[in-house]
């Protein structure tokens, strides 16, 4: 498998190889590139809970963590361009080290604490003439983005996946794509800090998707995805089910349509998860949106079946297309979310502040096969991001929330937590 992943990565980078027996025409295209990059910088702070289950990695977190992001894209040389890119993690050590990880009681979240470097961004990328089709292929180290597969980009250090990514959009208002993955490319490299040790990600049998949206409708959009893993050995992150060792596919429908002449946003989704061994589950829920008065009002509805956690998205990002902005992920087994947000700028060019809220019901077979108890509990908090005007690139995020357990026999069972992240891309 290591001679397959070694080809894959040698495509990828294959076009700095060339340069000596390239034409003139090569050397203007490599020349002629752009540099881009990214600072990352974030903090995580949180009270101490003794509902540890729930609470999770959120628990008792106080790290401060950067991360600098370098990458350089070719110009296209007959239909063909190439990106490298590298990252670079500093953990600034203000977490109680001693402790461990947060969720044996120390504070150290290392999602944020990752002292690393690697590359993040390693592949070849070709565009057909578009007279002939609207298709590009890529190949190699890349960012991926889409429900049921893709990178996060949450914390300094980001993850990957060495894959082959086909985009096809010569049907009217659609595209298609087909993804097929080698490795996922964690974001802690091979250890973070001596203190959580998680490989990358070598996949046995290759990992297979497609995916589909349209926009044919006057405003709908329809979005499907079907992924497969047939890999016995853990394919996903905790805390949802696909970190078992079962392989499984998923499904994905999502339906978000605008009410022509008004601002109503309607949304609706569907998901499913079959498993070789394990009981199948399932997730659905639905939203509304609407402005009144300048100020955005949403209100959703989430519901996951009691026989296991739903997967949600491989990579690191639990669910892409939540329906809710705060910090429990909507996808555990018998839980069902019911979630506000309300949204407005103040008439300040790029702020945009939320008011944020989720209350939870957990059936007794949920809290069996999820290992949570959030039955009774909610959480309540703020959202504001800002897009700075005086400096291009500059923004920065406030998250922050209050989360109440319902957990009194455990002694302690809220949580407050907060997240800062203050980024500047170039």
């Amino acid at each position: 498998m290591k001679l397959r992943h070694d080809i894959l990565l040698a495509a990828a980078i294959a076009a700095s190889t060339t340069a000596n027996v390239q034409a003139d025409s090569f050397r203007e295209a490599l020349t002629g590139g752009k540099v881009s990059g990214e600072i990352r910088n974030t903090y995580a702070g949180s009270s101490y809970s003794d509902a540890k289950p729930e609470a999770g990695a959120l628990n008792n977190a106080n790290v401060l963590g950067s991360a600098l992001d370098l990458n350089y894209e070719t110009g296209s040389f007959n239909g063909f361009k190439a990106v490298v890119g590298f990252q670079a993690g500093r953990d600034w050590g203000i977490q109680d080290e001693d402790s461990g990880l947060t969720v044996a009681g120390g504070e150290d979240d290392a999602r944020v604490t990752i002292d690393a470097t690697d590359l993040r961004l390693a592949y070849l990328e070709y565009a057909f003439n578009k007279e002939m089709t609207a298709t590009s292929v890529r190949i190699g180290r890349q960012k991926i983005v889409s429900p049921l597969l893709m990178n996060s980009g949450a914390f300094p250090m980001q993850d990957s996946f060495d894959a082959l990514v086909i985009d096809n959009r010569d049907l009217p208002d659609t595209t298609l794509k087909l993804m097929v993955v080698d490795r996922w490319n964690m974001r802690y490299g091979d250890d973070s800090n001596g203190g959580i040790t998680q490989e990358d990600k070598q996949y046995d049998d290759l990992i297979y998707s497609l995916y589909l949206s349209n926009n044919s409708f006057t405003g709908l959009n329809i979005e499907a995805q079907w992924l497969s893993n047939d890999n016995d050995d853990p394919a996903g992150d905790p805390p949802a089910a696909a970190v078992t060792a079962d392989p499984y596919d998923t499904g994905f429908l999502g339906l978000t349509y605008k009410v022509p002449n008004s601002s109503w946003v309607l949304g609706a989704k569907a998901m499913t998860a079959d498993y070789e061994n394990r009981d199948d589950t399932g997730y659905w829920g639905v939203k509304a949106q609407t402005q009144i008065k300048g100020v955005e009002v949403q209100l959703g509805y989430t519901s996951v079946q009691d026989d296991g956690n739903f997967p949600g998205s491989l990579g690191h990002v639990p669910m892409f297309r939540s329906y809710k902005s705060g910090f429990i992920d909507e996808i555990f087994a018998g839980l069902d979310t019911t979630s506000l947000r309300v949204s407005y700028g103040f008439g300040v060019p790029g702020l945009k502040a939320d008011l944020v809220y989720s209350g939870w019901k957990q059936s007794d077979a949920g809290i069996a096969a999820s290992g949570k108890d959030l039955d009774g509990g909610y959480e309540a908090g703020i959202d504001i991001r800002y897009k700075f005007q005086t400096v291009e690139g500059l923004s920065a995020r406030v998250k922050s929330s209050y989360m109440d357990f319902d957990r009194e026999a455990v002694g302690n069972d809220d949580l407050f937590t907060t997240r800062v992240s203050v980024n500047y891309r170039f």
